[in-house]
């Protein structure tokens, strides 16, 4: 089944919003880039690599070979987000990865612009 970057983008876009219409949000800000395994053939190893390839620091969990890339100091807009969330994705998804969202950092404690 192909993925379906139109409703992620569209899923982001909400989240992004809706975040907004609670709180105000900082200009900029550091985030977390969630992938999941998509199967037990799911090979994190590559796709940490694969990250790194493409200038992205990363880390997977031993055990449920999760992976999280930090993105510090990101423009918290739709645009400077979606940027590294699809290249983020379409890498995982070469690896047998599938997305699982992103977050603030420390939402506790968002940078102040």
């Amino acid at each position: 089944m192909e993925h379906d970057f139109e409703k992620q983008r569209s899923e982001t876009i909400w989240v992004l919003e809706d975040l907004g219409s609670k709180q105000s949000l900082p200009a900029i800000a550091d985030f977390d880039f969630y992938l999941v395994p998509a199967s037990s053939m799911s090979d994190p190893v590559r796709a940490v690599l694969e990250l790194k390839a493409e200038g992205y620091a990363a880390a997977f969990d031993e055990e449920t070979k999760d992976i999280w890339i930090p993105i510090y100091a990101l423009t918290v807009a739709i645009d400077a987000i979606w940027d590294h969330e699809e290249r983020i994705t379409k890498i995982g998804l070469s690896s047998g990865y599938r997305p699982d969202g992103w977050g603030f950092t420390d939402a506790s404690k968002m940078n102040e612009a």
